[in-house]
């Protein structure tokens, strides 16, 4: 492989990896700009999306690009954060391949949290954003519940390659379902378990890029993420509603 084919794979590779973390556009760009130019690229050009990255770079007095398409995100901010590091590490010294053998051992062996460890943080949050919208204690452990259902199902739909919009829909309809049969069972609020169940489906992370990137110029990417946070929320108020509809249907109490 030749110098300038290992830069854009080393590029492209940090520039997938940072957009499949959830990073912004804007530290995409700069991240793998500031690694090219430091192991020996005279000048390179980024511009990435939320699904893709432009790459061209200049080594001796010729120019490359490339272009790679990123079609799923998952969010892990300590990777992203590990690649911003890792940029900061390298300089002239390094070469490219020694460069590019780091950053793919980065992204083989980054600390992952283990499914039982997720799950009990999907519990937790769910138990803790119902006593946060007023759930006493039967309504945190029904809303924790429900989080954690919620959490199970998502991820299952997306080893399976489930569309985003499905998911979040299906998720919504589960979250909502669960708060409405422990209602059945238990004296327990349906708005607050409802609003627990649901909220880890909520795109955080996706609305601050959108703002940030709004805000950093990248009026592109920002606009294509706000349109993905809308319609999320779109998803997810459906299947909660479609379940809340049909138990209203059949006589029950919103």
């Amino acid at each position: 492989m030749s110098s300038t084919d290992t830069l854009l794979r080393l590029g492209l590779t940090a520039g997938e990896l940072m957009l499949r973390g959830g990073a912004e556009v804007c530290r995409v760009e700069d991240t793998v700009q500031r690694i090219l130019c430091a192991v020996g690229a005279e000048e390179a050009d980024v511009i990435a999306t939320p699904t893709g990255i432009y790459l061209t770079l200049s080594l001796g007095g010729e120019l490359a690009s490339a272009v790679r398409r990123v079609a799923h995100t998952a969010y892990d901010l300590s990777l992203v954060c590990a690649i911003n590091q890792f940029s900061r590490s390298i300089d002239i010294n390094t070469s490219p391949q020694t460069a590019l053998t780091a950053l793919e051992s980065l992204a083989r062996h980054r600390e992952v949290y283990s499914p039982r460890v997720a799950a009990g943080a999907a519990f937790l949050a769910g138990g803790s954003f119902t006593a946060l919208f007023g759930g006493i204690a039967v309504d945190s452990l029904v809303g924790g519940i429900g989080g954690l259902l919620v959490f199970l199902l998502i991820g299952k739909l997306g080893r399976l390659g489930v569309n985003r919009f499905a998911v979040d829909y299906c998720g919504g309809a589960l979250g909502a379902l669960n708060a409405v049969l422990m209602y059945l069972i238990l004296p327990t609020s349906l708005q607050p378990t409802v609003i627990g169940s649901i909220l880890i489906l909520v795109p955080g992370v996706l609305l601050t890029n959108a703002v940030r990137d709004s805000i950093s110029g990248d009026l592109l990417s920002g606009a294509a993420r706000m349109v993905e946070a809308l319609f999320v929320a779109i998803a997810v108020a459906a299947g909660v509603g479609t379940v809340l509809s049909v138990w209203a249907a059949f006589g029950g109490l919103l």
